[in-house]
């Protein structure tokens, strides 16, 4: 009997460590390099019709790790690319970068900072940089963290700034990517992301726009 109870014990703790995926819920039309789904907004002046370049932000999972001095964590990425088409530089704020309207497990969370920032935050005329982020929400397990929005606000070289919201939520084309057990990472907990994502995150897009740039 004892062996009988170990086993769906097990299973349900191997599904509590699986990474679990995330995809934007607007502008979905890119992917990251890694072939993660992305949102991909281009970045323009108010007035003209021609693009000055394209931001693409995404996210690789949340995934478990134990840290050095064996704490259970959860890393969560988040991955921008800068691509600009334009004649000057264009620079991603890092100070700006964070996370909002975070839900672990059911509930509202503070706001994150990144953890790690890696990478080129200024892309130059004709050239395209990568930054990946590193948040840690606060949980032990990836499958707790329900859905969140990802702040940023690219700048040019005349100091006119935009500002974008992008709310993410489990991928569920996703069945277990990685689970030796099948483990899926569907919506569950009983309807409750309907509400909230039809509702409370209905409304999230442009959340600021500063100077003549406009990010679409």
């Amino acid at each position: 009997m004892r062996g009988l109870l170990c086993l769906p014990l097990l299973a349900l703790t191997a599904g509590c460590w699986q990474p679990r995926y995330f995809i934007p819920r607007e502008n979905l039309n890119g992917t990251g390099p890694d072939g993660s789904p992305s949102a991909v907004y281009q970045i323009r002046h108010d007035e003209a019709t021609v693009t000055l370049g394209e931001i693409r932000v995404w996210s690789s999972g949340a995934k478990a790790y134990f840290t050095d001095n064996d704490t259970e964590v959860v890393d969560l990425h988040i991955g921008f690319e800068i691509e600009n088409t334009g004649k000057e530089p264009l620079e991603l704020e890092v100070g700006s970068l964070g996370l909002e309207e975070v839900f672990v497990d059911g509930y509202l969370k503070d706001p994150l900072i990144p953890l790690k920032v890696k990478g080129a935050s200024t892309a130059a005329p004709g050239l395209t940089t990568r930054v990946d982020l590193v948040f840690r929400p606060p949980t032990t397990f990836p499958r707790d963290v329900d859905s969140f929005s990802v702040r940023f606000v690219v700048r040019d070289s005349q100091g006119n700034r935009v500002g974008q919201l992008t709310p993410f939520v489990p991928d569920r084309r996703d069945t277990g990517r990685g689970s030796a057990l099948g483990v899926g990472y569907g919506y569950g907990r009983g309807g409750f992301y309907g509400g909230f994502y039809g509702g409370y995150y209905g409304g999230y897009g442009l959340w600021g726009r500063y100077g003549r740039l406009r990010c679409r």
